[in-house]
């Protein structure tokens, strides 16, 4: 008889894994249609591809982590009617919620389009987000209902099938519609609707994704249904209670899940809004998706890589948490903070120095405003990395009122930056930039200050963060003389390769130098244990407490 039991799950680090890779995956997704489709077919999606995830964060993953807790929370009592109940009102309750979503998207479609994006003649690819919407609201409840019950590769799955999916059918998608809008700019004497048909393309990659994961999804369930019916018969009787956990529980976590999405959306109508009296649409759109193609992908790639390593020590600290043994878990975050600072300040550093090098290397030709745009967004690979910890560390831990009042406040802060950034200092694109480095530090100080609060830690911030950025701030220079010596010489591509590498050894023998990090520890940083003999040699007297 089958029964409730966390053995037979996937491992929880290997499911964040594999979320963050589909989103790195994803952003791949959003660079190859730049490489193809230019900065303006970028602009002309900026708003499509935003909708879509906020949709999806929110209709899928939200009302698959919702279900999953309501499941999870019955399983353990054997109440498998209640839950297949909850999970079947949840089911048409989400699927009408996208059906009315879908049609009243498609119907201001054009209006969204043209009023707040400047993009009138993109309005199809709303439509085809509309239509998209359509399938995601049967997923996140069939997927939260399996994961419930302890079937979790269907949702491994359903993740990284949607991402690769995505990846192929919308990249042959959008060089075809490509190649058919060069024609039509021949036919008409424009040069825009080559960026648009491209952008059509990378938007029908997402639907036949939708399809394919729904279909995934359908059949996954459907292959289960008989033992899902032999775990129901063989559970409590149904409680008489109607209350359905779904419906409670999933507030804050759409809040959490669909700000990033939403927050992105706000820049660029505020950005649309105050710049459009002043320039045409198809320059804005074109100045805009820099932004959006360029520097976001590649800021979110490299976060969410520094973050990967990580995950299985983030839920190491959680698992001590939950035991109520916090002070293991004031010693585990100690540590998972060392290790991780010494990885996430050198990538940001990395990306300051390397900008122009990078831009180069990744989308084949730079700019000035590229480069510079680059360089100011280098923090947030720092920020972002603390602030996913953060986030997910704090959901986990059930602090639904805190992450409600910190999302708040940085809700108010980017708005405001925003406004101030662009309207006052008239700043553009560096405003916007601008806003989300505030915005994050600010989301990350209150974060880290609550949880620090909570576990009674004291962090040596000093100690902790300055040597590291020494450490980068040295290799930095030694890498930046480097590049411009190189580049000219063997090219942007593998002139990057020699700058990383040199940049990781120096910076590496600089923090064993100066005793940042001990021999031992060297076993917790990718690749650091290439540098263990070194480090024996200089800390002869460290041993592993």
């Amino acid at each position: 008889m089958k029964s409730y039991t966390e053995e037979k799950r996937i491992r929880p680090d290997i499911l964040t894994s594999v979320v963050l890779g589909a989103v790195i995956i994803m952003m791949i997704y959003k660079i190859t249609g730049n490489r193809i489709y230019g900065d303006l077919g970028s602009g002309f999606t900026a708003a499509p591809f935003a909708l879509f995830y906020m949709f999806y964060a929110g209709i899928v993953l939200a009302v698959q982590k919702a279900v999953w807790l309501m499941v999870r929370i019955r399983a353990r009592r054997s109440q498998y009617l209640n839950a297949e109940a909850n999970m079947k009102r949840s089911f048409r309750l989400f699927l009408f919620v996208s059906v009315v979503i879908g049609i009243l998207l498609a119907s201001f479609s054009f209006i969204l389009a043209k009023n707040l994006f400047v993009s009138g003649r993109g309005y199809l690819q709303f439509v085809i987000v509309a239509v998209s919407v359509l399938l995601l609201g049967a997923q996140g409840v069939c997927r939260g209902y399996l994961q419930g019950l302890g079937y979790t590769k269907p949702i491994v799955i359903a993740d990284m099938l949607f991402a690769v999916t995505s990846i192929i059918t919308g990249t042959v998608a959008s060089l075809f519609m490509y190649s058919y809008g060069l024609k039509v700019n021949e036919l008409f004497h424009v040069k825009e609707y080559s960026a648009i048909y491209g952008a059509y393309g990378s938007m029908i990659g997402l639907l036949v994704a939708s399809v394919v994961c729904l279909v995934q999804i359908l059949i996954s369930y459907s292959m289960r249904k008989i033992e899902i019916a032999e775990i129901i018969k063989n559970g409590a009787p149904r409680y008489l209670d109607n209350k359905n956990d779904v419906f409670s529980s999933i507030r804050i976590i759409l809040y959490l899940y669909v700000t990033p999405a939403m927050m992105s959306l706000a820049g660029e109508i505020i950005f649309m809004t105050i710049h459009k009296k002043d320039v045409t649409g198809t320059e804005l759109l074109l100045e805009y998706g820099t932004l959006s193609g360029k520097i976001y992908p590649l800021i979110i790639i490299l976060a969410l890589l520094c973050c990967l390593p990580f995950i299985k020590t983030w839920n190491r600290v959680m698992a001590r948490i939950e035991r109520d043994e916090y002070e293991v878990a004031r010693d585990r975050l100690k540590k998972l903070i060392r290790y991780s600072s010494v990885m996430f300040v050198p990538f940001s550093v990395l990306v300051l120095t390397l900008s122009g090098t990078i831009n180069v290397a990744v989308f084949g030709k730079s700019t000035s405003t590229t480069d510079s745009l680059l360089t100011l967004a280098s923090p947030l690979v720092l920020l972002i990395c603390i602030a996913v910890f953060g986030s997910w560390l704090m959901n986990h831990m059930g602090k639904s009122l805190l992450l409600v009042i910190n999302l708040s406040i940085c809700w108010a802060v980017y708005i405001i930056g925003c406004i101030v950034f662009m309207m006052v200092f008239k700043l553009g694109l560096y405003g916007i930039l601008l806003a989300d480095i505030v915005t994050f530090s600010i989301y990350d100080i209150i974060s880290f200050s609550m949880i620090f609060k909570m576990l009674k830690y004291r962090q040596e911030f000093l100690r902790t963060f300055l040597i590291p950025l020494a450490a980068s701030a040295g290799a930095g220079l030694v890498v930046y003389v480097i590049n411009m010596i190189f580049v000219n010489l063997i090219g942007d591509a593998l002139t990057l390769i020699i700058c990383i590498l040199v940049f990781w050894i120096i910076y590496m023998l600089i923090i064993i130098v100066l005793k940042r990090i001990k021999t031992y520890e060297l076993r917790y940083i990718p690749l650091g244990n290439i540098f263990s003999g070194i480090s024996r040699r200089l800390q002869r007297d460290e041993f592993e407490e």
